[in-house]
């Protein structure tokens, strides 16, 4: 329910509700990732040390500790800069890759810089602005996801799809044409920098993949359903959005069916998986699908919000070098 005390269309009150719903039970979709029903072949012989298990990866051209990426939440918000603070600290740490949230706030308020990158925190080695599709369209959408990504000293670029979310929000963006060609102009507009596409929590169509290979990006992330349902985090957060957004709850491709459908359709393109993931078991399996890297939100908000970020990265990673050993690899041949 949006409180009366603020707001809620409000970029800064509309951020600090998603902060805070994001965090809370009861905004997950209804169905599941789909992960269940993938198995890791299990040896009990594995044959080596665990200590050996090496998680090195690249992503995007970039060196990384583990192909594991703390996926975008939050800023522009007061309350984002410690949660962000602590994110990039254990991203840093483990050397691994962060995509910060929407920075549609910061290009109309360049103040708000400290929200999404703290003074004195430190970067990780590959660091992605965040952008909505709708600030992508038309002829000044290149120019603002430049200024976005020089505002930030990011690596690259993450343009956001959220069609559904967009639809509920009352406040929301629903006009979608001419978001391909935005996103094509965008690519150019950076390159040799990476502008990567992703939904944000109901999955990517095998077609939608086809279409953003033909624009140029360097990668997809599928973001899932099964994980938080940002249709259902609109509707707690605007009572006028509640009844709409309730019959989304089950809406969306599911995770594993959206990465194996994106790997089908654009061969060669590097495809991210994410969306409800928990744990490294999972994410294991979404690299032996064959995911580049796999990310993971939810978790690490809660553990930032705990300030246990480090630990709990440092937790999913332990969990995939014990995957990978267990299973004896994450190639396909290591599915059962």
């Amino acid at each position: 329910m949006a409180r009366p005390d603020h707001d809620p269309a409000a970029p800064g009150g509309r951020k600090a509700d998603h902060l805070r719903i994001a965090g809370d039970p009861g905004v997950e979709h209804a169905g599941t990732t789909g992960l269940e029903a993938v198995r890791l072949r299990h040896r009990a012989l594995p044959g080596s040390a665990l200590a050996s298990v090496g998680l090195d990866a690249e992503l995007l051209g970039v060196p990384l500790g583990a192909p594991l990426v703390i996926s975008a939440m939050t800023g522009g918000a007061a309350e984002a800069a410690t949660v962000n603070r602590r994110l990039l600290a254990a991203a840093a740490h483990h050397r691994i890759a962060l995509v910060l949230g929407s920075g549609r706030a910061l290009l109309g308020d360049p103040t708000l810089l400290p929200t999404y990158r703290p003074p004195g925190a430190p970067r990780p080695p590959l660091l992605l602005a965040n952008l909505g599709a709708a600030q992508v369209r038309g002829p000044h959408g290149a120019d603002r996801a430049e200024r976005l990504v020089d505002l930030l000293g990011a690596d690259g670029v993450a343009i956001h799809l959220n069609p559904v979310q967009e639809a509920v929000q009352p406040e929301g963006e629903a006009d979608f044409a001419g978001v391909v060609e935005g996103i094509a102009a965008v690519a150019t507009r950076l390159a040799p920098r990476p502008v990567v596409a992703k939904e944000v929590g109901f999955g990517l169509d095998p077609d939608d993949v086809r279409l953003l290979a033909g624009a140029g990006v360097a990668a997809v992330d599928v973001a899932g359903a099964g994980g938080t349902n940002w249709a259902l985090i609109e509707g707690r957060r605007d009572t006028r959005a509640g009844a709409v957004a309730a019959a989304f709850a089950g809406w969306g491709t599911p995770t594993a069916e959206a990465l194996t459908g994106a790997l089908a359709a654009a061969p060669g393109l590097p495809v991210i998986a994410s969306g409800g993931l928990w744990d490294g078991v999972e994410v294991a399996k979404c690299l032996a699908l064959g995911a580049v890297a796999a990310g993971v939100a939810r978790p690490f908000l809660l553990a930032a919000q705990a300030d246990r970020a480090v630990e709990a990265v440092g937790a999913v990673l332990e969990q995939l070098r014990i995957a990978a050993w267990a299973a004896g690899g994450l190639g396909r041949e290591h599915l059962r």
